[in-house]
């Protein structure tokens, strides 16, 4: 029995290696990650275009350019459909990548979240934002998905008004 006794308190003596240079490097995930985006496996967010139709369920949004560059900035439309009575359509502009400073005029500004792949609007929007929105519907917390890079299908893209929403 003694030897099986040491031979576990050999392996347990072996698990704490907290100070050896195998342990974990607390700014290796920054590094790993700053690596990935140099060899372009994954992309900068600050880098990516947000032009595109972003979808979940009932909500659209699209992004489309106001002009040849990003400086330019972006038109911007969000649409939230939850059945009769229940939705919002708001048409703007934006300016940024990876935060954009979104105005869907008056008053309603605040900053959405984009990483290349989603986007995201802030869970507490300006009263201002209530406007654009009938019944119980907001467009408070909208998250969407990328479905498509593409200008054109963005600029083609309706509201729950059935109008475009990236319109000129």
């Amino acid at each position: 029995m003694r030897p099986i006794a040491g031979a576990v308190l050999l392996l347990l003596a072996g698990c704490d290696r907290s100070g050896e240079a195998g342990a974990a490097d607390p700014r290796g995930g920054q590094a790993l990650e700053q690596a990935a985006r140099t060899a372009d496996l994954v992309p900068d967010p600050a880098r990516v275009s947000p032009v595109g139709v972003f979808v979940a369920d009932g909500d659209r949004v699209c992004v489309v350019p106001k002009g040849r560059d990003a400086e330019d900035g972006y038109r911007l439309g969000a649409s939230v459909d939850y059945g009769e009575g229940q939705r919002c359509t708001a048409r703007g502009a934006a300016t940024g990548r990876s935060t954009m400073a979104v105005d869907f005029g008056s008053g309603c500004r605040f900053d959405a979240q984009s990483d290349g792949d989603r986007l995201v609007f802030p869970s507490v929007l300006p009263a201002s934002c209530e406007t654009v929105c009938e019944g119980r519907a907001t467009l408070a917390a909208l998250r969407v998905e990328r479905l498509s890079d593409a200008a054109a299908e963005a600029s083609r893209l309706r509201g729950a008004d059935g109008k475009l929403l990236c319109a000129d």
